[in-house]
């Protein structure tokens, strides 16, 4: 498939009047800005001078050439989201191509070999979440279905913290963001929902899962087309083509429409057999092309909800007086057990569809470009009238099961079978996560052959959604469609669920594959797949696109009327590198620096010193020694402490915590010592808290802890 790439682009960009193919150049700025969406002034990223960026068109057939100039002092890239192109122009910085380094400029280059609708974003940090993303539409050299209008929506979310910020704030609590999204599952609230949500919770905890969660981050402000409203000026029974593309960084909408239901024709770029819903679930990344019509003088809403019920962004198709979509109701988590998922089953494949198919040239500046709507009513859209899909209209599209190809999908002329079983793996409390456990830069490539059948078993032993992307690839998702099963670029994996893909194995080189939620993927949940006779991944390529290298540093420092405490860690996605001290104010005190190494979310083990200062009998006693140990979660998520020092001294210690309400926890600990120790801790902010309790060895007391 590289080969004839190559082959196609070689003979059009030399023989444009044979080929009939015309070249499409785009000139467009990355840069820094600053923007206010919340009433907050802050620095943020744009091409083309907006959010999103200009909307990218091309034609089944022509070269597309795109120069990005890097106005920034630092580097970024962008990767061509769903399409497929040659391997050295797929975006992937240091990996598949060099970045666009500051103060320079970069030229993509491509045949456009196929339609559909896409996007481009960058690969670089966190710069997705900061604005460095837009559209594509590739139109197809015949068009199948009729409309008035052409209308992109870029679905996002909206943050005023650095994303950079946003990262350490979860690697220091997976849940940091709970208490602003008014998603904290206290206690007090389980309670309010009856015995039902106890019993769940019991449930969860004797399985060692926290509480579910929806999503991580806590945004300000959701956005179509980089606003939280719009409205489109559309004359009453004409067509709308809405292309629906959700390119937030951690967040998954349901989209509805109040005119009616919307008619799908097509998703993540392909064609599907048409069939209409009301509500479309959406995961990170993916495209959905939808035909919806305007009923009357009215102006009705397309409206995104993030799935966590934080808010929505509309906008009103029509003129006139507004028509509002209905809410979408909030998950309950508390009467939903782990095992309901949530209550969401968006893909799962049932056992039959995992055994099937075993065979189974004008240059212009587009950097004020509008991204919104683009009026195709002139551009022959009347050549195909499409038919009203038959069948019942899906209430609410939470999975892929409705999804069916308008053509063969299936891989009979493939080689050999390839199969690859991959478990999506978390750890909520460090905030790592990973495939079959090992974040990206302590993992081996997967890799397949050119020519063979390449099957992934995607197990989600988390709980959390997914979204999952193979760059350069399409793939089909095994969803008991048979030979029509849908192709697709990005699926979702639900929480505890499997999703079974497939896809030939027709390129070269090597290819990135990750989860799309981008503080996942930063964390560690990636993998390069790799062509064995072409790959060219070294280990300083591993390294440099390993962002799961990176070493966070943390305090918390206590002065209470008793006692004062203090402790500071620095770690990666494995490693933690710690020290604390508690003293009164005597001269007493006790202390522990250590190294810990995680093994899986249930197990550490720690090696350090211990040093402690007492007074018996009138005189200061000292004691310092070495000792090695290990941490390992029990049921009902209480954590068993194991030690051993130089002098030969067993301790073994339990402790554990209880959210008691939003802003209060409730902490214990107990060991064979003899100490043991109580507190409450009263949360004012992400920065201050009341602290008070009983120490064993202090005391009682309360006073003030700052955490940094």
């Amino acid at each position: 498939m590289k080969i004839l790439k190559a082959a196609i682009f070689a003979v059009l960009a030399l023989f444009p009047a044979m080929g009939q193919a015309e070249v499409l150049e785009y000139l467009i700025d990355i840069t820094t800005k600053e923007v206010n969406f919340t009433g907050r002034e802050v620095t943020a990223l744009t091409v083309g001078g907006g959010i999103p960026g200009p909307t990218i068109e091309a034609k089944e057939g022509d070269i597309l050439r795109v120069t990005f100039h890097n106005r920034m002092d630092v580097e970024t890239s962008i990767h061509w989201h769903g399409v497929l192109l040659p391997n050295d122009q797929d975006g992937v910085p240091y990996l598949t191509t060099q970045p666009i380094a500051a103060n320079s400029s970069f030229t993509y280059e491509y045949p456009v070999i196929h339609s559909g609708t896409y996007w481009y974003h960058s690969h670089t940090g966190l710069q997705e979440q900061r604005g460095v993303y837009g559209s594509i539409i590739f139109h197809p050299k015949e068009e199948k279905y009729k409309y008035d209008h052409d209308l992109v929506m870029v679905l996002s979310d909206w943050t005023d913290e650095n994303p950079d910020q946003v990262m350490r704030n979860l690697k220091r609590d997976g849940d940091y963001y709970a208490l602003k999204k008014d998603s904290v599952q206290s206690w007090d609230r389980v309670l309010g929902h009856g015995w039902q949500a106890v019993k769940n919770r019991l449930d969860g905890s004797w399985s060692r899962m926290g509480p579910m969660d929806i999503s991580d981050v806590g945004y300000d402000l959701f956005l179509i087309n980089g606003k939280p409203v719009s409205e489109h000026s559309i004359m009453p029974g004409q067509k709308v083509r809405l292309r629906i593309i959700n390119a937030a960084a951690s967040s998954y909408f349901d989209v509805e429409y109040a005119g009616g239901p919307m008619t799908v024709i097509a998703a993540d770029g392909v064609d599907v057999k048409p069939f209409k819903v009301q509500r479309l679930k959406t995961a990170i990344a993916e495209t959905w092309d939808v035909i919806v019509e305007i009923p009357d003088h009215r102006a009705y809403e397309f409206r995104a909800t993030s799935e966590d019920g934080t808010g929505y962004a509309s906008a009103f198709l029509g003129h006139g007086q507004r028509v509002t979509a209905p809410d979408v109701p909030v998950i309950n988590p508390y009467v939903m057990s782990h095992d309901d998922h949530g209550g969401m089953d968006h893909g799962t494949m049932n056992q039959s569809a995992m055994g099937q198919d075993k065979m189974g040239h004008s240059s212009m500046d587009h950097s004020q470009m509008n991204h919104g709507e683009m009026d195709h009513s002139q551009m022959g859209h009347e050549t195909m009238q499409h038919d009203e899909p038959a069948g019942p209209v899906v209430s609410y599209m939470t999975d892929y099961n409705s999804l069916e190809g308008i053509e063969d999908t299936s891989l009979k002329n493939s080689g050999p079978l390839r199969e690859v079983n991959l478990s999506l793996t978390g750890n909520m409390e460090d905030y790592v996560w990973s495939f079959n456990n090992k974040v990206l830069s302590a993992a081996d490539q997967i890799l397949i052959r050119k020519g063979e059948r390449v099957r992934f078993i995607l197990k989600n032993e988390t709980m959390m959604h997914h979204p999952v992307h193979l760059h350069g690839h399409f793939f089909r998702v095994l969803n008991g469609k048979g030979d029509l099963s849908p192709m697709k670029h990005t699926v979702n994996v639900p929480p505890m669920g499997t999703v079974i893909i497939e896809f030939d194995a027709n390129e070269e080189k090597d290819w990135f594959f990750h989860c799309h939620n981008l503080y996942h993927m930063k964390s560690g949940m990636s993998r390069v797949v790799s062509y064995e006779d072409s790959s060219q991944m070294t280990e300083d390529i591993l390294r440099r696109i390993s962002g799961d290298r990176h070493w966070y540093s943390f305090a918390d420092i206590s002065a209470q009327s008793h006692v004062a405490t203090g402790k500071v860690w620095t770690r990666d996605s494995y490693n933690m590198f710690s020290a604390m001290v508690e003293a009164d104010y005597d001269g007493a005190y006790e202390g522990e620096v250590a190294y810990t190494r995680t093994i899986d979310r249930f197990l550490k083990l720690y090696a350090g010193g211990w040093f402690e200062r007492e007074r018996e009998e009138g005189r200061w006693h000292d004691r310092n020694v070495a000792m090695i140990g290990a941490r390992y979660v029990l049921p009902l998520l209480i954590e068993a402490d194991l030690r051993v020092d130089t002098k030969g001294h067993v301790r073994f210690g339990l402790e554990s915590e209880l959210q008691l309400t939003p802003r209060l926890a409730f902490e214990w600990s107990w060991d064979t010592d003899n100490e043991w120790e109580t507190v409450l801790e009263y949360e004012v902010n992400k920065h201050i808290s009341l602290v008070g309790g009983h120490m064993s060895r202090f005391g009682t007391g309360g006073g003030v802890m700052v955490k940094f």
